[in-house]
C-alpha cells in the first residue's frame, strides 16, 4: 500500500552542545512537518533559521536531540532500504573537473551499489530526464552552472528514488537554466516522485510548489497548501498621467505606488479602501484610469509578513 505521508516529523529537535556553559545553540524547536507523497514542498527560511539542520537529520548525517522522524511511514530512517529512497542535491555540489558527466554518474553508480547494464541503462535514462544525452562525455570542467545542477540532479536521481531533498537548485542560475531545472523538477512531480525543495527563490518556489514551511529561528512559523496560505488580497490600479504633487495627495490616503515608469504608475489600494473611494480620488487629481485588477499575496509577501511578526515577537520577548 502506496505511503501518503512520506516524510513526518514530531517535536524534533536539535542542540548543538557547546564546550562553553550557556553557549549551546538550539537549531531546531519541536518540529512538526508533514510532506505528502507526490507533491513538491517549498521549506523556507531566513539564513540560520534551521532549514539546512532539518535536512542533515533527514539524511541521517545528524542526530536529533529529541522527538522522532518517519521516512515512507520507517522510523529506520538510516536502513539502507529507506537510503535508496532518497535522492539528495546539496548546495554548490562539487564534481571533479577532470571527470566527464557520465563518469560522475557511474562514480555515484557504484557509491549506491549498482553495477553493470542496470547502471548503464539508468544512467542513459537520468542523462536522458535532464537534458544532458549530448553532453555526457564532456569534462565536468567545461560545463556551465547550470548543467553543472543537471549532472548534480541526475545524481539525485540514480537509484530511482521516491524522495528528492534538493537543497538551492536554481539559486545562481541565470532565467533560462531556472526555467529548465523548473521544468524537470514539475516533470519529475508528475511521475510520481516527492520533492522537499530548499530554497531562497521564493518565485520559483511559488510556481512550482503544492504546499510551503516556513521557518525562523527553529521553529516553524507556518505551513499549508499555497492556495490557503496566500489568501490576503488586495486592488491594484494602473494609471496614467500621475505627477509628483497627484502622488503626494495620493499618499495622504496611503494610496501608494508599487511601480512607476515615467508617468504611468500602478497603485496599491491600502486594506479596507473601497474602490470607488481610490477611484474618485484619482479623477479628482485629473488622473486617466487604465485598468483595475485584483491582485494575490505573493510567496514573497507572505515570507516577509511571516518572519516580520516572528521577528517582532521574538524582540518583544527579549525586551519583556
Amino acid at each position: 500500500m502506496a505511503v501518503s505521508v512520506v516524510i513526518e516529523t514530531k517535536g524534533l529537535t536539535k542542540v548543538y552542545e557547546s564546550a562553553l556553559r550557556g553557549q549551546d545553540v538550539c537549531a531546531l524547536k519541536d518540529l512538526n512537518l508533514e510532506t505528502h507523497a507526490g507533491e513538491i514542498f517549498g521549506y523556507l527560511g531566513p539564513n540560520g533559521s534551521g532549514k539546512t539542520t532539518t535536512i542533515k537529520l533527514l539524511l541521517g548525517l545528524i542526530f536529533p536531540t529529541s522527538g522522532e522522524m518517519k521516512i515512507l511511514g520507517s522510523k529506520h530512517i538510516g536502513a539502507s532500504n529507506i537510503k535508496r529512497q532518497i535522492g539528495y542535491l546539496p548546495e554548490g555540489a562539487y564534481y571533479p573537473d577532470f571527470l566527464r558527466g557520465e563518469e560522475v554518474l557511474e562514480f555515484y553508480g557504484h557509491l549506491y551499489g549498482m553495477g553493470g547494464k542496470h547502471l548503464r541503462r539508468r544512467i542513459d535514462e537520468v542523462l536522458e530526464t535532464v537534458g544532458m544525452s549530448r553532453a555526457r562525455k564532456r569534462l565536468v570542467g567545461a560545463y556551465s552552472k547550470g548543467m553543472r545542477q543537471r549532472i548534480g540532479l541526475a545524481q539525485a536521481l540514480l537509484s530511482d528514488p521516491q524522495i528528492l531533498i534538493l537543497d538551492e537548485p536554481t539559486t545562481g542560475l541565470d532565467p533560462i537554466a531556472r526555467k529548465e531545472i523548473r521544468d524537470i523538477l514539475a516533470q519529475l512531480r508528475t511521475q510520481g516522485k516527492t520533492l522537499l525543495i530548499s530554497s531562497h527563490e521564493l518565485l520559483e518556489v511559488e510556481l512550482i510548489s503544492n504546499r510551503v514551511g516556513i521557518l525562523f529561528e527553529g521553529h516553524l512559523q507556518t505551513s499549508g497548501a499555497l492556495d490557503e496560505l496566500l489568501t490576503e488580497r488586495d486592488i491594484t490600479i494602473t494609471v496614467e498621467g500621475v505627477s509628483p504633487q497627484a502622488l503626494a495627495k495620493l499618499a495622504e490616503h496611503k494610496i501608494a505606488p508599487e511601480d512607476q515608469v515615467e508617468t504611468r504608475a500602478v497603485l496599491r489600494l491600502p486594506a479596507g479602501m473601497p474602490l470607488y473611494t481610490a477611484l474618485d480620488l484619482c479623477k479628482s487629481e485629473q488622473i486617466r484610469i487604465v485598468s483595475v485588477m485584483p491582485r494575490r499575496e505573493t510567496l514573497e509577501e507572505l515570507f516577509v509578513r511571516v518572519v516580520g511578526a516572528a521577528e517582532q515577537r521574538a524582540r518583544a520577548a527579549v525586551a519583556a
